[in-house]
C-alpha cells in the first residue's frame, strides 16, 4: 500500500508542451505513434503511408519520407531501424530513411495488422487472416507461421508468455517457443480496441453491445498472467476508454484515452487519488478532431498522442523532461553549402529577371543570334488554351464573351508555356476525369460526367473522347446505366441483324426501339447517340418497375447497386426480347417481324437458349425429370453452398476439389451449371413436399454463353481475388478461349485452349468458346457514389468492314460515349480493388455463320400513307393533306420540317456567389408535334405530316409561347388534334430518310436530337447555318423571314407548319443569292440591319 501511494504521488499533472505536424499531415491523419527505445526520437505514421520522426522535447523534424501508399498500421523501432506495416506490405527502413527491404505480395503476409519484436532480428506479424507469422529481418523471409481461428489485431509480450487478441474480443496466451495456446479469455463481447501488458498483468479495452447498438465498453479487462485467470474488471466512469497504455515505471498505473481526446490515469488496485480523479483533454474537441493513437516514453515523463488532422501532441509533467534517459546520439546530416542563386530567364515565369539586367558588350560584328533571312521564318505565337474555369463562367453578349478574372491570373499578363504545344491541349475537366493521385482507376475507366454550358449539351464535344468510327451512348438520360449492355447486344452480329429486321405494330416494343437505335449506331461515324426512345419504352414496362430496374436520377447518383442492377437487367431484357421477337402476323410494312431463321424459335432463343435437364430424386427413390430452356447462367461459389456436394461426373475437372485442389474457372463453370443441390419438391409417390436431391445437366450447348458473375459479397470477391492471385498471370484465370464438351450421362467438362488453337469441330456436344464481351463495374471502396459500368467488347471483322473497310478484330473499351482500343490481355483482367466483373459472354467460334444476318427489312410507302391517328373525342378539321401514290418522294426532293417540344423535367442549376449561372442538369425535352410540308408541286408548302405525339408521361411545361402546344393537346381522352404515337411518326421520317429526301428547316440539329434520329449531313439543309457569318450570332427565323421575305411570323403562338414553309422559302431565297454570287454581301447587310434594330422585328 505504501508503494502504491508513493507511485500515485509521483504522478504529477501532465500538460501539453508541444505540437508538431507530420509530413503531409494536412492531408492524412496520424495512424501510429511510438517512442524510440534506442534514440531520443518520436516516430509517427499516417493514413497516407508517410513516416515522420521528431527529435527531443521541441519535436524538431528528423526524417520524413513516403514509405507506403496506404495507412501505416503499426511502427516498431528495432536496434537497426524502424519497421512499418500496411495491410499488404512490410518495410524495414533505417532511421535516416534509407530502405533496407520491403516484403509485399507474400501469400503468408496478407491483411497485416500488428507487430511484436522478439529480439535477435526476428519479429512476429499478426494478420487478420488468422495467421501469426515469424519474419527473419536478416534474411527478409518468413521462417514459421501459426494459424488461429480469427483475425489477429494485437500482439504483446510478457516475461513468460506471448499474448494475442483477435477482432472478436478473445485473448490468447501462447507459449513463446512453440506458440501453442495455453489459455484463452473472452475480454469483450463485440471486439477489441487495445491491449497492453505490464509486469504480471494484462489489461484490455474494447467494444460491447447495449440496447442493440455497438458502443465502447466502459469496463477494462484485467488478467493475472501468473495464475492465468481473469481478475475483477476495472470500471472507467469519467470517459469512454478506446485506447490504453501501461506505465512501465509504475506497474499498477494505466493511461486510458477516449476518441474525443480525453485521457485519465487509473490504478488497477482501485486506489483513488487526486491524480486519478483528474481528466486531461487534448486540444482536439474544439476543432472537431479525434484522437487516433497514443504512446508513453521509456522514462514515463512524456506522452505522445496522434489525431485525425495529422498533428502530434506531446505532454509532459515537468519542464526539463527527459524522454529517453539511455538514448544513443542520433546521426545528424552534414551541412550542405548554400547553392548559388538561380536567376530565371523564362518569360513564362512572372518572377524572372528582365533580359535588360544583363550588360550588353559593345560589338561591331554580327551576333550569333542574327540568323540569315533564308534560314528563318516569321510565325506568330499561338494563343494559349483558355482556362476551363473561365469558359464555365463565361457569359455571351452577341459574339463577345466575358467572365470574372480568377484570382490566380495576373492582370494584363498572359504567360506562355514554351515547352508544350498548347494548341493541341484539350482540358479533361468537362468529363470530371482530371488526374487524381488518390485513385487507382485509370483515366479511361473513370466515370464520364458532363459539365453543361449555357446552351446545355449541344456545345459539348463528344467526338474528342472517341477516336474510333463506332458510336458511343450519352449518359444524361435517366436509366442510362444500361448503355454498356446495349453496346454488347449491338456487337452480336445475329442480334443486330434480327433487330434491324424486326418491326411490329406494338407501340412500346423494346425490340423495335433497339432496332432503331442500332440503325443510328450503324450510321454514326464516331458521333454519339442516345438511347432515349428505347428507355422511354423501357419505362412503360410494369415488370421492369416491379423488378426495381427503373431508378430515379438521385438513386443513380447516390446509392444504386449498379453491379446487381445490370445483371438483373440482362436477365429481364433477354426474356423480354425473346417474347417480342417470336413470329407474329404482318406489321405495317406487310412483312413479319421475325428475321429469316426459318424456325419457330426467336433469334434470342436460338442464340442464347440452352436446354437444361433437371433430375430430382426423393429419399423414397422416386425420380422426376424436367427440361427447361434458360437464356443465361449465374455463377455460384462453393463457399455459398457448403452443404451442396460437387457433381460426380466422369471426366469432370471438379474431381480434385473436395480434396483441396485448386479451382479453375472451368471448374467453377461446371459447378455452377451442373451442380447438385438439395431442394424442396413435390413427390408423386409420397404425395407430399419432400427434400430431394436435384442434379442439373446440359442437353445442348448455346451459341452464346451469357454468365452473370454474382460477385455481391466480399466473400465472393475474395474467392475471385484469391484465384486470380494463384495464377501465373492476372489474365490467366478467366480464359480467353475454352473448349466445352458434353460427355455421357450429360456430364460437362471445360478445358482452356489458346486463341489460335483450332480445337475439335463444333458439334452439338462439343465446341470452342471465345470470350467476346465483358461488362464491369468500376468503383473504389472509398467512393460515395455508385460508380459506373464499362464494357470490353471484341469487335469482329464485319463491323470494321462497314466502318473502316478493314477486316480486323480488335478489343475496345466502351465507357458510355468514351471509346478506346485496348489490348487483348486487358479484356480479362479484373483488379477487384476498382473493377468488378458483372457479365461475361462467350461465343462459339464462327457462330455467326449459323445465322442469316442480312438486312431484308425495307420500309414501304404504307408507313407514310396509313392512317395511324388515335380516336379523338372532339373532331376538328384536318391540318394536313396526306400524300398520294404519285406524290411519293424520290431521292433529292425537298421537304420542309419543324418540330415542337414540351418539357418533362426542368433544368437544374445553381447560381454562385459572384452571380454566375452553372447548369447541373439540362431540361429533358420530349417531342410533341412534327410537321413536314411538301417541297414541290402545286401543293408546295402544304403539310403531308402534321402529327401530335401522345404521351402518358407528366409534362411540367408545355412551352406554349414557343411551341403552341396547350394542356390537353397530347391527352388522348380530350385532345382534338391528330394524335398518334412517336413510333408511327418515327417510321414516317425513316421512310423519307431512306428515300433520300432532303430536310429543310431552321435549327434542325436540336430538332433531330430531341426526335432521336440521325440524318446524314448531305440530307440536311439548315437555314440557321446558311444565313450565318463566322464568329457571329445565329439569326432567328422570325427576323430572317421579315428581312428577306417581308413576312411577319410567330406573332402569336408558334405554328410548326408556318415555320416549315418559311424555312423552304428562305432556302429558295438563298439559292437565288448564290446564283447571283451575292450571299456574302447580303449576309453583311443582314447583320448590319440586325444590330441597328437590336435583332427585333420592327412593329408594323
Amino acid at each position: 500500500r505504501k508503494q502504491i501511494r508513493m507511485e500515485a504521488a509521483m504522478l504529477g499533472q501532465f500538460q501539453e508542451v508541444k505540437l508538431a505536424t507530420c509530413f503531409r499531415g494536412d492531408e492524412f491523419g496520424v495512424s501510429s505513434v511510438v517512442f524510440d527505445p534506442q534514440e531520443d526520437l518520436l516516430w509517427a505514421g499516417t493514413y497516407g503511408g508517410h513516416i515522420t520522426s521528431f527529435m527531443g522535447l521541441e519535436l524538431e523534424r528528423y526524417t520524413a519520407f513516403q514509405a507506403h501508399h496506404s495507412d501505416v498500421r503499426q511502427l516498431l523501432p528495432t536496434p537497426a531501424g524502424i519497421l512499418s506495416i500496411t495491410a499488404e506490405e512490410l518495410r524495414y527502413t533505417t532511421r535516416t530513411g534509407l530502405p533496407m527491404f520491403t516484403m509485399k505480395e507474400e501469400p503468408r503476409l496478407k491483411e497485416m495488422h500488428c507487430l511484436l519484436y522478439l529480439g535477435e532480428e526476428s519479429v512476429l506479424v499478426g494478420c487478420q487472416t488468422g495467421m501469426i507469422t515469424t519474419v527473419d529481418l536478416t534474411r527478409a523471409s518468413v521462417t514459421s507461421e501459426t494459424s488461429t481461428d480469427a483475425g489477429i489485431c494485437l500482439l504483446k509480450a510478457s516475461e513468460h508468455y506471448t499474448c494475442s487478441a483477435d477482432i472478436n474480443g478473445q485473448v490468447y496466451v501462447h507459449d513463446p517457443h512453440s506458440m501453442e495456446v495455453v489459455a484463452s479469455f473472452t475480454a469483450h463481447t463485440s471486439g477489441m480496441s487495445d491491449m497492453d501488458v505490464v509486469g504480471c498483468y494484462l489489461v484490455t479495452c474494447g467494444l460491447t453491445h447495449q440496447f442493440g447498438q455497438l458502443c465502447v465498453d466502459c469496463q477494462l479487462g484485467v488478467f493475472d498472467l501468473r495464475t492465468l485467470r481473469p481478475l475483477p474488471p476495472t470500471t472507467v466512469t469519467m470517459l469512454q476508454p478506446l485506447l490504453l497504455r501501461c506505465m512501465p515505471a509504475w506497474p499498477s498505473t494505466i493511461l486510458v484515452l477516449s476518441r474525443m481526446g480525453e485521457f485519465q490515469f487509473l490504478d488497477l488496485h482501485g486506489l483513488v487519488t487526486p491524480s486519478t480523479m483528474m481528466v486531461h483533454q487534448l486540444s482536439t474537441a474544439a476543432e472537431g478532431r479525434v484522437a487516433c493513437c497514443v504512446d508513453i516514453s521509456p522514462s514515463c515523463q512524456g506522452l505522445a498522442f496522434g489525431d485525425s488532422c495529422g498533428i502530434v501532441h506531446l505532454f509532459s509533467d515537468r519542464e526539463d523532461a527527459v524522454l529517453n534517459p539511455y538514448a544513443q546520439p542520433s546521426v545528424l546530416p552534414s551541412e550542405v553549402p548554400e547553392p548559388a542563386v538561380y536567376i530565371s530567364w523564362d518569360d513564362s515565369d512572372p518572377n524572372s529577371a528582365p533580359l535588360s539586367a544583363v550588360p550588353f558588350l559593345l560589338n561591331h560584328g554580327p551576333l550569333l543570334s542574327d540568323w540569315p533571312e533564308r534560314h528563318s521564318k516569321f510565325t506568330r505565337r499561338r494563343p494559349p488554351v483558355i482556362d476551363p474555369e473561365i469558359l464555365s463562367n463565361m457569359k455571351m453578349s452577341q459574339f463577345v464573351g466575358h467572365a470574372p478574372k480568377p484570382p490566380y491570373i495576373l492582370r494584363n499578363q498572359l504567360p506562355y508555356d514554351l515547352d508544350k504545344d498548347s494548341g493541341k491541349e484539350v482540358p479533361e475537366s468537362p468529363m470530371m476525369r482530371e488526374n487524381n493521385p488518390l485513385t487507382l482507376i485509370p483515366k479511361q475507366y473513370r466515370q464520364v460526367e458532363i459539365k453543361y454550358s449555357k446552351l446545355g449539351i449541344e456545345t459539348f464535344d463528344f467526338r474528342h473522347y472517341n477516336d474510333t468510327k463506332f458510336g458511343g451512348l450519352e449518359i444524361h438520360i435517366p436509366n442510362a446505366y444500361c448503355n454498356s449492355m446495349l453496346q454488347v447486344l449491338y456487337f452480336l452480329e445475329p442480334m443486330r441483324g434480327a433487330l434491324l429486321n424486326h418491326l411490329c405494330a406494338k407501340e412500346f416494343c423494346l425490340a423495335c426501339e433497339l432496332g432503331f437505335l442500332f440503325l443510328m449506331l450503324d450510321r454514326s461515324d464516331g458521333h454519339s447517340c442516345q438511347a432515349k426512345n428505347f428507355l422511354r419504352a423501357f419505362r412503360t414496362l410494369r415488370e421492369a418497375s416491379g423488378l426495381g430496374l427503373l431508378i430515379s436520377r438521385e438513386e443513380e447518383e447516390q446509392r444504386a447497386n449498379l453491379s446487381k442492377l445490370i445483371q438483373n437487367w440482362n436477365r429481364f431484357v433477354l426474356q423480354q426480347l425473346n417474347q417480342e421477337m417470336q413470329p407474329i402476323p404482318a406489321g405495317p410494312t406487310g412483312q413479319t417481324s421475325q428475321s429469316s431463321s426459318g424456325e419457330g424459335d426467336s433469334v434470342v432463343q436460338r442464340l442464347f437458349g440452352c436446354e437444361v435437364e433437371s433430375v430430382s430424386e426423393c429419399q423414397c427413390g422416386w425420380r422426376a425429370t424436367r427440361r427447361s430452356t434458360g437464356l443465361l447462367f449465374s455463377l455460384s461459389y462453393p463457399h455459398n453452398n457448403p452443404a451442396t456436394p460437387l457433381p460426380d461426373t466422369p471426366g469432370s475437372s471438379l474431381a480434385g476439389l473436395e480434396g483441396g485442389g485448386a479451382m479453375t474457372f472451368g471448374s467453377l463453370l461446371e459447378y455452377s451449371i451442373c451442380r447438385q443441390q438439395r431442394v424442396h419438391a413435390w413427390c408423386e409417390q409420397c404425395n407430399n413436399y419432400k427434400s430431394a436431391m436435384q442434379q442439373k445437366s446440359v442437353c445442348a450447348l448455346p451459341y452464346v454463353l451469357s454468365l452473370n458473375c454474382q460477385l455481391e459479397s466480399e466473400t465472393d470477391r475474395e474467392f475471385w481475388r484469391t484465384r486470380q492471385a494463384s495464377c501465373p498471370t492476372p489474365s490467366s484465370w478467366v480464359p480467353l478461349s475454352m473448349e466445352i464438351s458434353l460427355g455421357e450421362g450429360r456430364g460437362m467438362s471445360v478445358r482452356e485452349v489458346g486463341e489460335s488453337e483450332e480445337g475439335p469441330p463444333c458439334s452439338e456436344g462439343s465446341a470452342v468458346f471465345d470470350l467476346v464481351m465483358v461488362v464491369g463495374h468500376v468503383k473504389e471502396g472509398w467512393m460515395e457514389g455508385p460508380g459506373n459500368l464499362v464494357a470490353h467488347i471484341r469487335v469482329g471483322p464485319s463491323y470494321h468492314i462497314r466502318k473502316e473497310d478493314t477486316p480486323k478484330t480488335q478489343w475496345y473499351l466502351f465507357n458510355d460515349f468514351a471509346i478506346k482500343p485496348i489490348k487483348t490481355d486487358e479484356a480479362a483482367v479484373f483488379p477487384l480493388d476498382w473493377l468488378t466483373p458483372c457479365i461475361l459472354m462467350y461465343a462459339q467460334r464462327n457462330y455467326a455463320s449459323n445465322f442469316d444476318s442480312a438486312i431484308t427489312q425495307q420500309l414501304g410507302p404504307a408507313v407514310l400513307l396509313a392512317e395511324t391517328h388515335q380516336p379523338r373525342p372532339i373532331q376538328s378539321p384536318a391540318t394536313f393533306t396526306p400524300l398520294t401514290l404519285h406524290e411519293l418522294p424520290s431521292k433529292g426532293e425537298l421537304a420542309g420540317i419543324d418540330a415542337e417540344f414540351v418539357t418533362l423535367n426542368q433544368e437544374e442549376a445553381e447560381v454562385k456567389s459572384d452571380g454566375t449561372h452553372k447548369t447541373l442538369k439540362p431540361s429533358q425535352l420530349s417531342v410533341a408535334r412534327i410537321t413536314v410540308v411538301r417541297g414541290k408541286g402545286r401543293m408546295e408548302g402544304t403539310p403531308f405530316i402534321d402529327d401530335y405525339i401522345a404521351t402518358s408521361e407528366q409534362v411540367v411545361d408545355y412551352l406554349t409561347e414557343f411551341s403552341g402546344i396547350k394542356p390537353g393537346d397530347l391527352d388522348a381522352s380530350m385532345s382534338s388534334k391528330h394524335l398518334t404515337t412517336l413510333k408511327a411518326v418515327y417510321l414516317k421520317l425513316l421512310y423519307l430518310l431512306e428515300k433520300g429526301v432532303r430536310f429543310v428547316g431552321h435549327g434542325l440539329k436540336k430538332d433531330f436530337r430531341v426526335i432521336n434520329i440521325m440524318i446524314p449531313p448531305e440530307q440536311v439543309v439548315d437555314t440557321v447555318e446558311l444565313f450565318h457569318l463566322p464568329k457571329q450570332r445565329f439569326v432567328s427565323l422570325k427576323f430572317l423571314a421579315w428581312f428577306y421575305a417581308g413576312l411577319r411570323i410567330q406573332e402569336g403562338a408558334h405554328d410548326s407548319a408556318e415555320d416549315a414553309r418559311t424555312a423552304l422559302l428562305l432556302y429558295r431565297k438563298y439559292c437565288e443569292l448564290e446564283a447571283r454570287n451575292a450571299v456574302n454581301t447580303s449576309l453583311h447587310k443582314l447583320y448590319e440591319s440586325g444590330r441597328s434594330l437590336r435583332w427585333q422585328v420592327p412593329p408594323s
